[in-house]
């Protein structure tokens, strides 16, 4: 039998989540800088992905983690894809409900549906508002509630100091910006 092993840096800053709770039991919250690169490193991981034909798929505050230095690393591939063998395209609806995007959920009622790298593209988005809201759009209701409203409603707003991630909301695939 094969096995395979990985190693990643220590990450013992924690999750981006967990920066932000704590912040915010505190009444504090992450500076505007602070979210930006936060969001730039793990753009780059997605670049990195991308360009090898790999989807994430589960991109959220509690898939990004802090090095004691205060490096930001993607973790968690546990439902990533790789892209070659299926046309750059996927139909399985998988990841965490907040964070998923309306075609990957439109997979489980439209078996002619599919999705492509974007999908990560819409959960960057929603990881913007997690990190500066403390918690996802719809975070209220109960993750079945949310799976129902994300594909019928309009995308989330974004505070204004973020209004160019706007575009990484966009519920029509063909509009919304692809990180490469």
């Amino acid at each position: 039998m094969r096995t395979s092993h990985f190693k990643i840096k220590l990450c013992n800053g924690g999750s981006v989540t967990d920066l932000v709770q704590g912040l915010k039991q505190r009444g504090a919250r992450l500076s505007d800088d602070q979210i930006a690169f936060i969001l730039r490193e793990t753009v780059e991981a997605l670049v990195y992905l991308h360009a090898n034909h790999c989807m994430h798929r589960d991109v959220k505050g509690h898939n990004i983690l802090l090095t004691e230095e205060g490096n930001v690393k993607l973790v968690d591939f546990g439902v990533s894809s790789h892209l070659q063998a299926t046309l750059g395209r996927r139909n399985t609806s998988v990841g965490t409900p907040y964070w998923m995007a309306p075609e990957v959920i439109a997979c489980e009622q439209q078996l002619d549906s599919s999705y492509d790298c974007r999908c990560d593209v819409w959960s960057v988005g929603i990881t913007a508002i997690e990190l500066a809201e403390g918690e996802p759009p719809l975070s209220d209701l109960h993750p079945m509630r949310a799976l129902f409203q994300i594909p019928r409603n309009p995308p989330p707003q974004i505070l204004e100091v973020f209004r160019k991630f706007s575009n990484l909301m966009r519920v029509e695939v063909c509009s919304r910006f692809s990180i490469q």
